[in-house]
């Protein structure tokens, strides 16, 4: 009797255990043409429960708590569609409808919590992947200047520096998925880091924004939104081939079991460099060199994630990369520039059963160093010697947590705390010589509240003790009003930027000059303002922007006069860094895309940009008045072969600089083709198309302020190869 009991027990657990779970089956189609939709996104919502769609467009979750759920389709050129489940379907059949222009997409850098678009209540302009797929860009920097007009890139023999309006990139914060790309001693980030064939989506926010991110944020974030991949497996590769021997090459492997994924990415790059002009300016006299604006060049980046979704809600990720790239300067220079870093990181999210709420933690530390590579014997080294050059290491963590307290109310509030270290080497000194470090403790808190349906309040602060300048306060506050598919946008914040370990220690030394660093350096501080109006239809969209951003305390190099051991040494100038400049960058911008019939668009910006040293009462250096862009795109499919043919043309004005001269007015015109081939097993999309078709080129004398390093126009080729389950 009493195993019959236990028997009917056990039974009665299995029944209750088994009517506990729900699984959910189907397939995703096209709404319009009913064809299966390959690689889409099917997930629930405040769960680590997801998977992509087979080629016959099938997918399966099974082991699902019973309970209700929000299930999320989503994929590229559609727009995502959600439900409500509560028990277990099969043959379930959901339409996608085809987009041009996706109003609808998920944002998240504007608040640091997830909104639509269209419902952001600070303005987020988005590249998305089908931006990124008509323009085909050579690199992260290329991306940016065809279809960000408000960014400009100067690029010489030394690297890529960026400008947003009117600012340069150490004012500018990076992120790849919402986690800083850490920059070296100056600041400045090698973007070749950063593999365009893993990017989803590409989110721009203008501004100030240290309230929610910390220093740098003065000029504004740039968030890079990966890939993730829910197929069990899928293996892709992307090269793409172009004049003077500029070779990349991208490998992705992605393997997903439900709970544990693997993500492995590997690009490599080349170029044989080229000259613009073979003469260089000495003495007032032109006379021949070997130098180039472009050497000879190539890199290789390596990135691991794994990822384990432990429970519904808890997930882990360990992440790891390898960055090594090095330039061939024979002729030209003694030596050659190496440079190589490797960041290692971890993260876990724990899902809330309430609402849209989380809690997230991450680390991450990142090391890099620089070296150089000596080809010929030279004064103090002798040929085949390594010279350490730079050795910096940034550990960043972080702990957020976003508790949805109402439906009308999110709360958003978290810790932060930044590590840097400098090591002194042959060639970056320090004051006394010795190892340098400081920490950043911060914390800040973010509340948004909907009222009343149609207007959106967002106000936040951070509060940061830096070792070395102590305590700062930056607050925040944007208002939104939504009437309709009609916006507006008010918004200001407050930004600041730590003095670098560079700019408080260093001692370099060139060409007989030496530039020292001030330990008593305070943070740059700045206050922005921003007005948006935008209007959002089916068929169009337009937006226009108004802003100012006023900054003080700049940290600039300034002349203190050369000591008599200078000029026995031959040092005929020095420098200290000093906050001594203020600045002011206003302007505005308008912008339109139009959609008139499925599978066209097209559209433009304007951006007007006036900026001033209000120290010197001169214009700022390096900044361009007028630039705009302009973008079409075509696309059509016949059965399993789809077209698409997309222009893009920048327009860039005259860049100011007192120091170097001006950089001429300039306009730069691409055009690209994507022919896609969805066959049985591998999908192929081989691409053919033309760079700076008019054939500009800068070519006036070796290191003239060069408006663009663009060799002329350029062919390219490039065949992404995808194979299937």
């Amino acid at each position: 009797m009493k195993k019959k009991c236990l028997l009917t027990a056990l039974f009665g657990c299995m029944v209750v255990c088994a009517s506990a779970q729900i699984s959910l089956s189907g397939k995703v189609v096209d709404a319009r043409t009913g064809k299966p939709v390959e690689g889409a996104n099917v997930r629930l919502e405040q769960t680590t429960i997801g998977c992509a769609t087979n080629p016959k467009g099938e997918f399966l979750l099974k082991d699902i708590k019973e309970g209700t759920y929000t299930l999320r389709t989503s994929c590229l050129n559609y727009a995502p569609v959600t439900q409500k489940v509560s028990q277990s379907q099969k043959e379930m059949v959901i339409r996608l409808k085809s987009t041009t222009f996706n109003m609808d997409q998920v944002v998240v850098t504007g608040t640091g919590t997830h909104h639509k678009l269209k419902d952001s209540p600070v303005p987020v302009e988005v590249i998305s992947q089908r931006d990124l797929q008509n323009a085909n860009p050579s690199s992260f920097q290329d991306a940016l200047v065809k279809l960000v007009p408000s960014i400009s890139v100067q690029t010489t023999a030394m690297g890529t520096t960026l400008y947003v309006n009117g600012l340069p990139d150490k004012y500018l914060l990076v992120l790849i998925n919402g986690k800083k790309v850490a920059g070296d001693i100056s600041g400045s980030i090698d973007y070749d880091r950063i593999n365009m064939d893993a990017v989803k989506r590409i989110e721009v926010l203008k501004g100030a924004s240290s309230a929610l991110y910390g220093s740098d944020a003065i000029a504004g974030v740039i968030n890079i939104i990966t890939d993730d991949p829910k197929s069990a497996l899928n293996v892709s590769s992307n090269t793409r081939v172009s004049s003077h021997g500029r070779i990349s090459e991208s490998v992705n492997a992605d393997a997903n079991d439900g709970k544990l994924s693997a993500h492995l990415n590997y690009n490599y790059r080349t170029s044989d460099g080229w000259q613009l002009n073979p003469y260089e300016e000495s003495k007032g006299e032109l006379v021949e060199t070997t130098k180039k604006p472009v050497y000879k060049n190539h890199s290789h980046n390596v990135s691991q994630t794994l990822s384990y979704a432990a429970t519904e809600r808890l997930s882990l990720h360990l992440n790891g990369n390898l960055f090594i790239s090095e330039n061939d300067r024979t002729g030209a220079y003694d030596y050659n520039n190496r440079h190589q870093s490797y960041t290692v990181g971890g993260t876990a999210k724990y899902l809330l059963a309430k609402r849209a709420s989380y809690i997230e933690g991450n680390i991450s530390t990142t090391n890099f160093r620089s070296f150089y590579d000596y080809i010929n014997d030279a004064k103090t080294h002798k040929t085949g010697d390594e010279v350490l050059s730079k050795d910096q290491t940034y550990t960043n963590a972080n702990l957020k947590g976003v508790f949805k307290t109402h439906k009308n109310n999110t709360l958003f509030t978290g810790l932060d705390y930044v590590f840097e270290g400098l090591e002194p080497t042959e060639t970056s000194k320090m004051l006394n010589n010795e190892y340098q470090s400081v920490y950043t403790l911060a914390a800040y808190v973010q509340d948004e509240v909907k009222l009343l349906d149609a207007i959106s309040v967002v106000a936040g602060i951070r509060y940061a003790y830096n070792e070395k300048f102590k305590s700062q306060f930056t607050p925040k506050l944007s208002l939104m009003y939504q009437y309709s598919e009609l916006n507006v946008r008010a918004s200001y914040a407050a930004g600041f930027r730590s003095p670098t370990l560079q700019q408080m220690y260093a001692v370099s030394e060139s060409r007989g000059q030496i530039t020292v660093g001030d330990p008593d350096l305070d943070p740059e501080k700045s206050n922005f303002y921003n007005l948006n109006i935008e209007y959002n239809h089916r068929l169009f969209s337009i937006a226009a922007s108004i802003y100012q951003n006023d900054l003080k305390d700049k940290i600039e190099a300034e002349d203190i006069g050369t000591t008599p051991e200078d000029i026995e040494n031959g040092i005929t100038r020095r420098r200290q860094y000093r906050n001594i400049e203020k600045a002011r960058v206003k302007g505005f911008d308008i912008g339109f895309s139009v959609r008139p019939f499925t599978g066209f668009m097209f559209g433009a910006n304007y951006i007007y940009t006036d900026g001033r040293n209000r120290t010197e009462d001169i214009r700022l250096e390096r900044t361009v008045r007028h630039s705009g862009n302009f973008n079409a795109s075509w696309r059509k499919t016949w059965n399993d072969y789809t077209f698409n043919i997309a222009i893009n043309g920048r327009y860039q004005g005259t860049r100011w600089s007192k120091t170097y001269g001006d950089a001429p007015a300039h306009q730069l015109w691409d055009i690209n083709t994507r022919h896609s081939f969805n066959l049985k097993s591998v999908a192929l999309e081989p691409a053919v198309g033309v760079e700076n078709i008019f054939n500009y080129t800068d070519d006036r004398p070796y290191n003239s302020n060069y408006a663009t390093l663009t060799p002329g126009h350029s062919f390219y080729v490039s065949l992404l190869v995808r194979f299937k389950q």
